[in-house]
């Protein structure tokens, strides 16, 4: 196991998405923009949602929900949010085993790993 990947082991779900952020800052803004759309990530843990958003339109991270509808929710335990995040779980596997909801544009959604992937 790297040293980035055991960094990232213990941290919690806030902490993941800002370090997504922190990744967001470095990939190429035009790349981004071309995929493009807007990503809602509902996290569950117990009885407490976490939203954040993924705005590849305008290529920022922030937590909470978009003002308007985004192009894609995702739906998922804490457990496989850190799984889908670290590389420790294939993001297409999480979804098609039924461990994440996806609603709205699936196939742009594929497409996310390089701006989520904390590897």
């Amino acid at each position: 196991m790297g040293a980035s990947q055991s960094d990232t082991l213990n941290l919690g779900k806030a902490d993941l998405v800002a370090r997504i952020k922190t990744r967001l800052e470095s990939v190429d803004p035009a790349k981004a923009k071309e995929l493009g759309g807007v990503y809602l990530f509902n996290i569950i843990k117990g009885t407490t949602v976490y939203s954040w958003t993924l705005d590849l339109n305008n290529v920022i991270v922030y937590e909470g929900a978009p003002e308007d509808d985004p192009d894609t929710t995702f739906t998922l335990t804490e457990h496989y949010f850190k799984q889908m995040v670290q590389g420790r779980e294939d993001p297409r596997v999480i979804i098609q085993a039924g461990r994440c909801s996806v609603t709205g544009d699936i196939m742009r959604a594929m497409k996310l790993e390089p701006y989520i992937k904390l590897q």
